[in-house]
């Protein structure tokens, strides 16, 4: 994990739409980062939708070879294997979530009260009461599915809205291993940012609610 370079990029450069759920916004595709070259050798993509009792979350992910080395919840899974990442933010606040899916199910929920922060990533795993994630996981022929959702209580825990016309923005990165050492993972986003640095939140997508109201 990478320590936070603040980019001069503004909120809101990019929108991912968010359907009313059950039905699911388009998909985004991932790639490397902008100061990169090429494609990820294995494709993902990630969709949304919303309600009014939260956020869903769908992640398709291409793999050939599924590694994660750590099967219980609630763990810093970047140390350990492949994974998928979810980033939440509320536009004019200070805080956001990092929340985390396994290809075998787990999970992990993150919360930082500002950022750049002073806590380290262990903190920000455990000093925090936001259990609330919901996580299942289908392995596919290609690789994995990953479904979140994460609760309204969660989402407005510290005074934000959630609806139609709130402003909230997000980020899905991704850790893809090929080899049990863990070397060299294959890191790839969506959004793509300026640099592979997760924490690069003014780059984050506006996580746009359609489909009416809530």
């Amino acid at each position: 994990m990478k320590l936070p370079n603040m980019s001069n990029a503004s909120y809101g450069s990019l929108g991912f739409e968010a359907a009313r759920h059950p039905g699911f916004g388009p998909a985004y595709a991932f790639s490397y980062s902008t100061d990169r070259e090429g494609e990820p050798l294995e494709g993902a993509s990630v969709r949304f939708a919303w309600d009014e009792s939260g956020l869903f979350v769908l992640a398709e992910l291409e793999d050939s070879c599924l590694i994660q080395k750590n099967r219980t919840d609630e763990q810093l899974h970047y140390e350990s294997g492949d994974l998928f990442e979810l980033f939440v933010k509320p536009l004019n606040e200070p805080y956001k979530w990092e929340m985390y899916a396994t290809p075998f199910g787990n999970k992990s929920t993150l919360f930082f009260p500002s950022w750049p922060t002073e806590l380290t990533p262990e903190e920000g795993l455990t000093q925090h009461e936001f259990h609330g994630l919901d996580v299942s996981v289908e392995q596919t022929p290609n690789g994995w599915n990953a479904r979140m959702f994460v609760p309204v209580t969660q989402l407005t825990a510290l005074g934000a809205g959630w609806g139609d016309g709130t402003e909230w923005t997000v980020f899905c990165g991704r850790y893809n291993c090929n080899s049990e050492d863990l070397a060299d993972p294959e890191l790839s986003m969506a959004p793509p940012l300026s640099a592979t640095n997760y924490h690069l939140i003014n780059e984050y997508a506006r996580l746009v609610l359609s489909g009416g109201h809530a």
